[in-house]
């Protein structure tokens, strides 16, 4: 039974469920391709991630205190993730609870919990993804007029599909597809 008296922290089973927790989704998103490229980084720089990973949620979930929160925005900032990404992790924490026997309604409120750190981990990504919008709508697009507009894009990819049609390592990568057709 779930005894929604005590915190989060203790319904979720303390330092060690959080910590295996965050151990069983460090190990499912080096092999998620949807958030890998976040966490696949030499072996000192993924052990600091977990620890503070583990750090955060011990007291985001009513235990000791050991992060920072006012950390979370800027940590995160430069890191390009989206709803998307924020997502696929939410699912890994589901599925490290639900292998850890933690109550379905435990896991639902850490999910929930998790969920109010959205805005703070994804905000940069946000910020970018509006400003360069504002820039489409004012015609500013820069990487669009560098590459000479709609017939500079036309010319890239002709030229991209001839290099295809003759480097043996891109060559392979098409064998057996109509590259004419997938033009």
């Amino acid at each position: 039974k779930d005894d929604k008296s005590r915190t989060l922290y203790e319904r979720v089973g303390g330092d060690l469920n959080i910590e295996t927790a965050v151990e069983i989704m460090f190990a499912k998103s080096l092999l998620d391709p949807r958030v890998r490229s976040f966490f696949e980084k030499n072996q000192r720089k993924m052990q600091q991630i977990r620890k503070k990973v583990y750090q955060f949620l011990s007291g985001f979930l009513g235990g000791p205190k050991l992060y920072d929160t006012t950390n979370v925005k800027p940590a995160h900032y430069h890191m390009n993730i989206t709803d998307y990404h924020f997502d696929a992790l939410m699912d890994l924490y589901a599925v490290a609870l639900g292998e850890l026997g933690i109550h379905a309604d435990a896991c639902k409120d850490f999910l929930a919990a998790l969920g109010r750190v959205r805005k703070d981990i994804t905000t940069g990504c946000t910020v970018r993804m509006e400003l360069a919008k504002k820039n489409m709508e004012k015609g500013k697009d820069g990487l669009f007029k560098r590459l000479g507009g709609q017939e500079g894009i036309v010319v890239f990819i002709d030229r991209l599909y001839d290099l295809i049609a003759v480097d043996n390592r891109l060559k392979s990568k098409f064998a057996g597809k109509d590259i004419k057709k997938m033009k």
